[in-house]
C-alpha cells in the first residue's frame, strides 16, 4: 500500500542522512593504529628480582573486511578528493540487478571545504560466495543530488565520481548486501523458528494516512527560509520556526498540528514562508499545491504518525467479506491490503512483506502467524 509522496532529489540525501552519523568501517585509504595519549605516565610493572623481563606480546591485528572497508577516499582527475560511503541497497532483483544509494562527499581542487550530496547507481552484480563478495563493476549513476552545487557543474562532478573508481574496487561485501535489504527480499516465505516480531499495524475504516519516520524527525533548514523540513521521511513535513507549527502536505492539500504527533486538523492559510521556497526540482510539487485545498473538517483523513517500521489497513466503511470457496475464510474485498479472516467473528490475517500476522480482531494485537496458520489457506 501506498503511504508516503514520491521520492524526490532532496529525498535521496534524507535516506542516507544516517550513513553519517553511524560510525563507518575505517576509509580503504587509512590505515593508521592506535596510539598511546600523549603524556600518558601509566607505570609499567617491575620485574621482579633475577627475573628475565619478556617481551611484551605482540597486539594481534585487525581483520580487514573483505571488500576493504568505508567510505572509500580517491582522488578525481582534476585533482579534488571524493569520499564514497557505504552504499544502502534498495534492491537486488534475482540477485543479478541492484539499485543502491550512497551518500558522497567531494571536495574540488583548492577548495576549503567539501560538499555533501548522493548517488542513485544502478548496477548488474556478479556473486562470489566464496568470497563472500558482490561485484558491480558495470554500473551506472542514475540519480543525483547535490544541492549547493551549481545545476550546469552536477553533471561534471558525477563524470569526476564515475571516472575516480577504479574497476577492481567495485565491489561490495555479500553480508553488508543482505543486511541492507528488507527481509521480505530475503526469507519472502514464512520459515518454521524465524524471528518475526510484527511492526506497527495501524487500522481505520475512513480515510487515514501513515506518516513514517525514521525515528525521531531530523530537521534541516531551507535556505533564506524560515521553514525546516524532516529530511527522514517521504512526506513533506514541515516546521515553522516562528509559531513553531508542524505542517504535513497531503497531495494538493495541508494539515498542521501544533506537535509533529499530531493531532491534525486543516491548516487554512499557510504562511508567506511556503510561498518563499526555492524554485527548483526539489520543491515542485509543494508548489504546485500552493495555496492549498480547503479540507472540510469531517473529510480531514486520520493521520497515524509512527517513528518505527509500520503498516497500515485501510478500509472503505465497515469490513465487506466475501466467502473463500471450500474454506472457512473470508476475505476482506474493501481493501488493498491482504487481509482474511477465519468466519466473519474468528482471527483475522493479514499478510504483509511475505509474513502473515494474526490478531483477534483488526484492533490488534498483532502476533507472527507462521506456524499456526489454519490449512484453509492450504485450500485458496
Amino acid at each position: 500500500m501506498r503511504t508516503g509522496q514520491p521520492l524526490g532529489g532532496r529525498r535521496l540525501a534524507a535516506l542516507l542522512a544516517l550513513c553519517l552519523v553511524v560510525p563507518p568501517s575505517p576509509p580503504l585509504l587509512m590505515g593508521q593504529s592506535a596510539t598511546a595519549p600523549q603524556g600518558s605516565t601509566t607505570p609499567k610493572p617491575a620485574p621482579k628480582p633475577g627475573a628475565t623481563a619478556s617481551p611484551a606480546p605482540t597486539p594481534a591485528p585487525t581483520p580487514q573486511p573483505v571488500d576493504g572497508g568505508w567510505p572509500r577516499a580517491y582522488s578525481t582527475p582534476s585533482g579534488g578528493r571524493i569520499l564514497i560511503y557505504q552504499p544502502q541497497v534498495a534492491s537486488w532483483d534475482e540477485r543479478q540487478h541492484m539499485e543502491a544509494y550512497a551518500a558522497v562527499s567531494w571536495q574540488a581542487r583548492g577548495a576549503t571545504k567539501p560538499t555533501l550530496g548522493t548517488i542513485k547507481i544502478e548496477a548488474d552484480t556478479k556473486v562470489s560466495h566464496d568470497e563472500r563478495l558482490v561485484s558491480f563493476s558495470d554500473f551506472k549513476i542514475a540519480e543525483s543530488s547535490f544541492p549547493s552545487v551549481p545545476r550546469e557543474q552536477v553533471r561534471e562532478v558525477v563524470a569526476e565520481i564515475d571516472g575516480s573508481i577504479p574497476t577492481d574496487e567495485r565491489v561490495i561485501a555479500l553480508d553488508r548486501v543482505l543486511a541492507s535489504l528488507d527481509r521480505s527480499q530475503i526469507t519472502p516465505k514464512n520459515v518454521e523458528g524465524v524471528k518475526a516480531d510484527p511492526p506497527a499495524i495501524f487500522y481505520s475504516q475512513t480515510p487515514a494516512i501513515l506518516v513514517n519516520l525514521d525515528g525521531e524527525p531530523i530537521w534541516s533548514p531551507i535556505r533564506e527560509n524560515d521553514l525546516k523540513f524532516a529530511v527522514n521521511t517521504n512526506w513533506d513535513l514541515f516546521e515553522h520556526v516562528p509559531t513553531k507549527t508542524f505542517y504535513l502536505r497531503r497531495d494538493d492539500a495541508f494539515l498542521m498540528a501544533t506537535d509533529w504527533k499530531g493531532a491534525w486538523t486543516p491548516a487554512g492559510k499557510l504562511p508567506e514562508s511556503f510561498s518563499r521556497l526555492p524554485a527548483d526540482a526539489n520543491w515542485k510539487d509543494v508548489k504546485a499545491a500552493l495555496p492549498g485545498r480547503k479540507l472540510a473538517a469531517d473529510k480531514t483523513p486520520n493521520v497515524f504518525v509512527s517513528t518505527v517500521p509500520a503498516e497500515m489497513i485501510l478500509l472503505s466503511g465497515r469490513p465487506a467479506y466475501e466467502l473463500v470457496p471450500d474454506t472457512k475464510l473470508v476475505w476482506v474485498k474493501n481493501t488493498e491490503s491482504d487481509v482474511f479472516r477465519l468466519g466473519e467473528k474468528g482471527p483475522v490475517y493479514y499478510l504483509v512483506s511475505g509474513r502473515w500476522f494474526t490478531a483477534p480482531d483488526f484492533a490488534g494485537p498483532w502476533t507472527f502467524a507462521t506456524p499456526s496458520l489454519p490449512a484453509d489457506f492450504q485450500e485458496i
